[in-house]
């Protein structure tokens, strides 16, 4: 077959499939191909279909990037709390309590000796203790000083010149607990030397796992804040001083970030020592695939919390739901401030970061699909000749 009729019946060919091709193309932009995943249509039309339960896409902008931080998990620095001080008596502290009188009529007159050690007593945890010849009298909150004031005080009717000595032999409001990936979980207590998170990790003889596999969670009394080790060591605001009750959970976690679509090495990443940027997420997935990636649609997966999800619109303000709500960002990477914009966007822990292919990929591939190469003609080999 010649050159010039091979190539006559493949314009045919093309012709008669064009309808064909331009349909398919059509259903391909919407659906994507197996293993290439949504198209950016398919997911624009998806989110604005208006049920309740479908995820909204925002454009990343200045707005959006302020308000997405705003959502970011509250740390240790959110609970505040200042130096532990071991000069305040506490509820659950033992304290061994012993008067004095000096003069020769009152309390001590007919005794041999002009003291009197009343014993120990706890501190109840309405932070008060209850004394012989001076009732129930407040002690928490004050120094053993002051409690040494109060029982003074209450004994002046019944003693010419009283005094007291107040010495606390048990610490029992001032514990914490560490528990979980600890090499000595348990329970230990303040010192009055200012004992941080840190401090309260290494006394429980440190994580078993390394920083960046580290999750550290505080729970005091009802509130709670979870941060990742590596971050509670590189911000030093994040290191708060321990309270008395504190509970401290050390958990073995590496958070990661999953990357599908159009880059050059799509996969799952864990993420690195510190706070991992938008744009360096995109670099680790080794870049958008100049072949075939979609550069005005690059998307970014994740769950807001319900407040952030209404200050940036994808909730009608009478939703009242407190669960967290599906957000697609979208990021126009043509753009020259989007590079900006993704320097600052911060990823979290399970983010998702998709890039469709462009329409014209879908296109070809329709196109392999009907009219796939022609293959080669192959010859049969000739036979073998003996010559002798």
């Amino acid at each position: 077959m010649s050159e010039r009729h091979r190539a006559s019946r493949n314009d045919r060919r093309i012709k008669r499939a064009l309808p064909l091709l331009l349909l398919a193309g059509t259903l391909l932009s919407g659906c994507g191909t197996p293993g290439a995943g949504p198209s950016a249509g398919r997911i624009e039309r998806t989110a604005n279909s208006a049920p309740q339960g479908n995820f909204p896409v925002v454009e990343l902008s200045d707005r959006s990037l302020s308000l997405a931080g705003a959502g970011e998990p509250l740390g240790f620095a959110s609970l505040g709390g200042r130096r532990f001080d071991s000069n305040v008596l506490r509820p659950g502290d033992t304290v061994d309590i012993t008067v004095f009188d000096t003069g020769e009529e009152g309390l001590l007159s007919a005794a041999s000796s002009k003291t009197l050690p009343l014993g120990k007593f706890r501190i109840d945890p309405a932070g008060y203790v209850t004394l012989p010849f001076v009732g129930r009298i407040r002690a928490a909150g004050g120094s053993p000083a002051a409690l040494q004031s109060k029982i003074a005080a209450s004994l002046k009717g019944s003693s010419v010149s009283p005094q007291a000595a107040v010495q606390v032999t048990e610490t029992g409001g001032s514990g914490f607990t560490v528990n979980g990936g600890v090499n000595s979980a348990g329970r230990y207590q303040l010192t009055g030397q200012g004992e941080r998170l840190l401090d309260a990790i290494a006394m429980a003889g440190g994580p078993k796992t390394a920083p960046g596999e580290t999750s550290v969670t505080l729970l005091r009394g009802s509130s709670r804040a979870s941060l990742p080790m590596d971050r509670l060591i590189a911000e030093p605001g994040e290191n708060v001083y321990v309270q008395p009750n504190d509970q401290i959970f050390v958990k073995a976690e590496a958070p990661s970030f999953i990357s599908l679509g159009a880059f050059r090495s799509p996969g799952e990443y864990r993420f690195e020592t510190g706070e991992l940027t938008m744009a360096q997420a995109v670099a680790r997935s080794g870049g958008l695939a100049d072949d075939r990636a979609n550069p005005k649609k690059l998307y970014l997966f994740r769950y807001e919390p319900a407040e952030t999800a209404r200050r940036l619109g994808a909730l009608p303000p009478n939703d009242s739901r407190a669960t967290p709500v599906p957000v697609a960002y979208l990021v126009d990477m043509t753009k020259t401030q989007s590079f900006f914009l993704t320097q600052s966007f911060l990823m979290r822990k399970g983010d998702t970061l998709y890039a469709p292919n462009a329409g014209v990929i879908n296109f070809a591939k329709a196109l392999q699909v009907l009219n796939p190469p022609v293959p080669a003609p192959t010859y049969a080999a000739p036979a073998p000749t003996n010559s002798y």
